[in-house]
């Protein structure tokens, strides 16, 4: 059920069934604010989560926004 593997350069403990699925969860990735690797562009906020994340070397999926914008599907 549970398992462990290295994460940031730590190993870190995983529900199974959850692992390699924050994208999949995350409003950030369907987010137009979002940008990745732009750091013009990027998000303030998503990058507030993400060095929250590499600190305490967690993952943490945002699944509420005020400031989400939904990507145009092409």
């Amino acid at each position: 059920m549970y398992e462990k593997y290295e994460h940031h350069g730590e190993e870190v403990t995983v529900r199974s069934d959850f692992k390699g699925k924050h994208r999949k969860h995350c409003l950030c990735f369907d987010c137009d604010v979002f940008k990745g690797d732009d750091p013009v562009m990027k998000c303030s906020i998503a990058e507030a989560v993400f060095k929250n994340c590499v600190k305490f070397n967690i993952v943490t999926p945002v699944w509420e926004c005020r400031y989400f914008q939904q990507k145009e599907t092409k």
